[in-house]
C-alpha cells in the first residue's frame, strides 16, 4: 500500500528516507499578505504544502513539483531558506492519528512514523495567477499571514522563520514585482513592506523614495475604485528582473 498524496503515491521505494519539503507560498490580495495552506479531509489541522523528496529528484525539483500541483504555476520565485531538523519538530501523535485513519500498512508506517528533517522554501506568486488544487483527499485555501489557524507540527515556526528571512533580505528581493499585478498603486506596494517589516511606514516618505529610485513608472491611468481621488497606477521598469538593489525603498 502506498501513501497516496494528491499528486504522487509515496512508497518506501520511491522516497528519499527521512527528508521532506515544506513550502511557504505567499501572495498579496486585498492589502493582506496571504500564505497557502492545505488540509487533509481526514485530519483537523491545516498545514503548509509539502511532501517527500523522491529518490529520482533533487530538493529544488521536489519543491517545484509541490508548488506546481498546489498553484498550477511553474517557473516562479522559489528559494530555499532553512533546514528544520529539531528532533521534536513533529508531534508523533498527529502522525500516528494520520496513519490510523489512513489504515497504513506496517511497511508504510515503518518509514512514515520515523523522524523527518524538512527543507523549507518560500515562494512569491501573484494571487490572480493561482489555480488552487482540490480533491476528495484534501483542500487548499489562502490565509492571512497575521491570522493563522492552529497548524500541523512546527509549520507556524516554518512560516515565521520564512518571514524573518524575507525581512532580512528585503533590500535585495523583488518582492513587490513578484507579488503585485502588472499595474499597482504605491499604497499596495507600501503595504507589502509594512507587513513584512511589521511596522507602519510614512506614506509620503515611502512614495518619495520609491519614485526617486527610478524602479517604478507612473502610468497615465488610475485605479477604478472610487470616483473621488482614485489612486494613480504604476508599473515596474521592464528590466526589473535584472535589478538586485531595492534598498532605496527602505532608506
Amino acid at each position: 500500500m502506498a501513501i497516496e498524496s494528491s499528486f504522487f503515491p509515496y512508497t518506501i521505494d520511491t522516497i528519499h528516507p527521512g527528508f521532506s519539503i515544506d513550502s511557504v507560498i505567499l501572495s498579496f490580495h486585498k492589502k493582506k499578505l496571504r500564505v497557502l495552506l492545505n488540509k487533509f479531509a481526514i485530519m483537523e489541522y491545516w498545514q503548509l504544502p509539502g511532501g517527500f523528496m523522491l529518490k529520482t529528484e533533487n530538493a529544488d525539483e521536489a519543491a517545484a513539483r509541490v508548488l506546481a500541483y498546489r498553484t498550477g504555476l511553474e517557473n516562479v520565485f522559489l528559494k530555499q531558506f532553512h533546514l528544520f531538523s529539531d528532533p521534536k519538530r513533529t508531534e508523533t501523535s498527529q502522525n500516528v492519528e494520520y496513519s490510523q485513519k489512513r489504515h497504513l500498512s506496517e511497511e508504510d508506517k515503518s518509514w512514515f512514523l520515523k523522524r523527518h528533517v524538512s527543507l523549507g522554501y518560500y515562494a512569491f506568486v501573484k494571487y490572480d495567477d493561482v489555480h488552487l488544487s482540490f480533491s476528495n483527499q484534501d483542500k487548499a485555501k489562502w490565509v492571512d499571514i497575521n491570522d493563522l489557524p492552529t497548524l500541523y507540527a512546527d509549520h507556524e515556526n516554518i512560516i515565521q522563520t520564512a518571514i524573518g528571512t524575507i525581512r532580512s533580505l528585503l533590500p535585495i528581493l523583488p518582492i513587490g514585482y513578484e507579488l503585485l499585478s502588472e499595474k499597482f498603486t504605491i499604497s499596495e506596494l507600501r503595504k507589502i513592506y509594512e507587513i513584512i517589516l511589521n511596522k507602519s511606514l510614512d506614506r509620503r516618505n515611502f512614495q518619495r523614495k520609491v519614485l526617486a529610485s527610478g524602479l517604478v513608472i507612473q502610468l497615465d491611468e488610475v485605479k477604478d475604485t472610487s470616483p473621488y481621488n482614485p489612486p494613480i497606477l504604476y508599473s515596474f521598469r521592464k528590466d526589473i528582473q535584472e535589478i538586485t538593489d531595492f534598498s532605496a525603498f527602505l532608506m
